[in-house]
């Protein structure tokens, strides 16, 4: 690492050195009509292999210029693009541009998905991204909303400390401390690792990205399926904010707001954000207690941007989440509630009664990037990074009034990282990137299991028998919704002349944990071949050690009755197990090569291969011994083709073809949720999206994405696989989302603003195993059907006095739908479903100062 970082500083002086060399350069800013900055537009040479895109403060430098007249073109989507002709003379010249939107046109977005200033016309790869406007317009307040508008993006909560990021129908789940994800979560270019420290509440957002396929060599090792990249909000050096309120049913309580402080002129800024977000839960607990599936989030933002000197410039980020949420409603639908009834979009649960159910959480995460710039298009980067994420969550396994199992899980996780990354552009021909970086996670998982063992008798004597018992039982609830404990097993029913009592406060824990550690050197780079080609490349060598450790034991002095039956006492649940640690190294690459043809200045074809890979998996099973799984290797083959036109219409279509070996799903093993070998596995599909400037009061946009996700029949030896054909989890194979901004001049201070939305998915499974659980047909299948949800927004803007009313409401048809099912209760037989959210409505009032 520290011999790369001095050939990284040594690259930089030869590269800046090789363009000082050259006699005949021409360096400018490109600005819109108020002089502000556009980042990431494009200036190039005409009909020339040369051309560079313009740095974070819209600057550019071209170099490799023949001498004598040539014609420079500046162009940024949804701006009209200028050319201009100079005569090239040995040594230095400034030339600026200031490009001019039309009336009609659509809203431009700059991108860092291949780590500079972009636009996603230059990007040879399938990507989308959300600006502020749209998110603002649309009313998007959650991760699952923002989905919606993203082609071949899934995401599901059913806690806030497990989020399910899914692409393509890869799920991001991270069931053992060293199952790292396949798809990676970025906020201003840095990695969060794991979901889990995803800090979830979208305000002060400059832009989301989506990028999709393997992005290993942009993104890292945590990137196999994608990468989702938050930017916030950052200093100006004008004094300015806003602040917004807001009310709804369900006790919806909001209050967001950000200034923006100038300390010192031109040097020294900072930006302050928070968000309080309270809204009640939308199922009723009828045993007491908050009602489930609510929330309560407070999150603050503190941002600082100093530029001691011209070339140098230092952001500092600080973020804070702390949710204290109530439980989630994880409901039977084998089993009735309280009131006899088995239908959970009544939304009215009977868990157990006189416990508190709650899903908490406390995310800190902070990062300073300094920037030196050697010239325009040449600079250093250091990005440094500490994230800290703790979760408490306790729930009902079964569901129902009965208290036969009772969970918890307590999360600690620490990352580090630290990257040094040189930017370069070569002649102005070719332009990337090359660096190293270091990482290192700490985990901690400590799981509680407290059941009632005269209730949970039932579930686990069903599951035994197979429902063929030659004594019939009673079932866990009756019909009308009572509960039973059943004292003591009776002895004839394990042979024994004596009855097996059974105890009510028997406790035990699994305690696991991990350092995870990982070093890289990577590069990636474009280069113009010829005046409308170009080939992009790139590589990541990665080192990886990893070290877990388990151990499992009784708590208190109750020994488990049930355990007996298993083999697994004192314990029930998780046998007992010594301390063990195991520890393992890697070594892997990964890689891209994309070919770009510009069949215009405003649109292009694409087409490349990436190698993608989910590092090896060290866990221990339910017996307690250690299991090493293959690291998950995915071949990726896309092609797509982009266009824009008049500054009005944008279009882009991606095709991809991807091949999985030793896939990595997740199976229950026992009494642990492991990751398992599922062979191999193959998809393919389409994702479109369309957007259109049609007349100055009228947007509209959408998408749509395909996916083909299956298991293979046979595995890489020939031998018939267990889950042969089967469908990938919370993967729709079709899915669209359709909307439109309309707008209106009432008058010539109030202007409305209409954004309704609706978003349909097909069919999806929620576990890999599909039509292969449950396997008792009595018990309601793992499944959600196809469904839309329409939303709406209705804003009133004030121009003078910067003051918004927005009226919101989403799924307003009271769509019926699942966010998840089987969990915990699986284990035996009793599966639980979450019921997504009902209609939900409010008012707004945000003020911009």
């Amino acid at each position: 690492m520290k011999h790369f970082t001095v050939i990284l500083l040594f690259l930089a002086a030869v590269s800046v050195e090789m363009q000082a060399a050259n006699p005949a350069n021409i360096r400018g800013k490109v600005v819109n009509v108020e002089n502000e900055s556009l980042s990431g537009a494009n200036v190039t040479v005409v009909d020339s292999r040369l051309g560079v895109s313009t740095n974070a403060d819209g600057e550019y430098v071209l170099n490799g210029l023949p001498e004598g007249r040539v014609s420079i073109r500046a162009s940024f989507v949804g701006y009209e693009a200028k050319v201009v002709e100079v005569d090239v003379q040995e040594g230095s010249r400034e030339l600026d541009f200031t490009l001019e939107r039309g009336l009609v046109a659509l809203e431009s977005v700059t991108v860092t998905a291949q780590q500079r200033e972009q636009q996603t016309l230059d990007i040879p790869i399938t990507m989308s991204s959300l600006s502020a406007r749209m998110l603002e317009n649309t009313h998007t307040r959650n991760l699952e909303q923002l989905s919606d508008f993203i082609p071949g993006l899934n995401i599901r909560i059913q806690t806030p400390h497990r989020p399910s990021f899914v692409i393509r129908g890869l799920t991001s789940d991270e069931v053992s401390p060293t199952a790292q994800p396949r798809v990676s979560v970025y906020y201003n270019n840095v990695s969060t690792s794991r979901a889990s420290m995803a800090i979830a509440e979208l305000y002060d957002l400059e832009r989301v990205e989506v990028m999709k396929g393997p992005q290993g060599t942009l993104f890292g090792r945590g990137a196999q399926a994608g990468a989702v990249n938050f930017i916030t909000q950052k200093p100006t050096s004008d004094l300015g904010g806003y602040v917004s309120a807001g009310a709804g049913n369900y006790g919806l309580k909001e209050i967001e707001g950000a200034v923006n402080l100038p300390i010192i002129e031109n040097q020294l800024s900072a930006r302050f954000a928070g968000i309080y977000s309270y809204q009640d839960g939308y199922v009723k607990n009828l045993s007491g207690g908050d009602a489930l599936n609510g929330k309560n989030t407070v999150g603050g933002r503190f941002s600082v941007r100093y530029l001691p000197v011209h070339n140098l410039k230092i952001d500092f980020v600080a973020n804070y989440q702390k949710d204290d949420n109530p439980g989630t409603a994880f409901m039977s639908r084998r089993y009735p509630n309280s009131k006899g009834e088995s239908d959970i979009f009544k939304r009215e649960a009977s868990l157990d009664a006189g416990k508190k159910w709650f899903n908490k959480r406390d995310v800190l995460g902070a990062s300073l990037n300094a920037g030196y710039y050697f010239n325009e298009n040449n600079y250093l980067t250091s990005i440094t990074s500490y994230y800290g994420n703790t979760a408490d969550h306790h729930w009902d396994g079964d569901g129902t009034i009965a208290p036969a199992i009772d969970m918890a899980e307590y999360v600690d996780v620490t990352q580090f990282t630290e990257e040094l990354r040189y930017n370069f552009s070569v002649n102005s021909r070719l332009n990337g990137f090359a660096g190293v970086s270091y990482w290192r996670e700490d985990v901690k998982l400590k799981y509680w299991f407290g059941p009632d063992e005269q209730y949970m008798i039932y579930p686990l004597l069903d599951m035994m028998t197979g429902n063929a018992s030659s004594v019939p039982l009673p079932p866990l609830v009756m019909p009308d919704g009572s509960i039973y404990p059943m004292p003591a097993l009776p002895g004839y029913m394990i042979g024994s002349p004596y009855d097996l009592p059974l105890p009510t406060n028997h406790e035990e824990e699994n305690k696991n944990g991990a350092v995870n550690q990982a070093a890289d050197v990577f590069a990636d780079a474009t280069w113009h071949i010829i005046p409308r080609l170009s080939l992009t490349g790139g590589i990541r060598a990665t080192y990886e050690a990893f070290k877990t450790t388990n151990e499992s034991y009784m708590v208190g002095d109750v020994p488990s009755s049930l355990g007996m039956l298993l083999g697994t006492a004192p314990n029930f649940f998780f046998a007992v197990s010594p301390y063990r640690e195991v520890e393992k190294c890697f070594l892997s690459l990964t890689w891209r090569a994309n070919l770009k043809y510009d069949i215009n200045p405003s649109s292009n074809v694409y087409a490349g291969y990436s190698k993608g890979r989910r590092p090896n998996v060290l866990q221990f099973n339910s017996a307690g011994q250690s299991e090493l799984m293959n690291a998950e290797n995915l071949h990726s083959i896309d092609a797509g083709f982009k266009w824009s036109a008049q500054q009005r219409f944008w279009f882009d279509a991606g095709l991809f073809y991807q091949l999985y070996n030793n896939f990595q799903t997740n199976k229950w093993d026992g009494a642990n949720y492991l990751i398992t070998d599922a062979g191999k596995a193959t998809s393919y599909g389409a994702e479109l999206t369309a957007k259109a400037a049609v007349t100055e009061s009228l947007d509209v946009f959408g998408n749509y994405a395909y996916i083909h996700a299956r298991f293979d029949d046979k595995d890489s030896d020939g031998n018939a696989q267990e889950y042969a054909g089967n469908t990938f989890r919370l993967t729709p194979e079709n899915s669209f989302s359709i909307g439109l901004s309309a707008k209106a001049d009432v008058t010539q201070d109030l202007q409305v603003v209409f954004t309704p939305t609706y978003s349909w998915r097909s069919h999806v499974w929620f576990e890999d195993s599909n039509d292969l659980q449950p396997e008792n047909p009595s018990l309601a299948r793992l499944e959600q059907d196809a469904y839309g949800l329409f939303n709406s927004n209705l804003a009133f803007k004030f121009r003078k006095s910067g003051l918004t009313l927005s009226l919101f409401a989403t799924n307003i048809f009271s769509e019926k739908y699942i966010i998840g099912a089987g969990n915990t209760g699986m284990m035996f037989g009793v599966p639980t479903y979450v019921p997504g959210a009902p209609s939900m409505f409010g008012a707004k009032l945000h003020w911009k100062f």
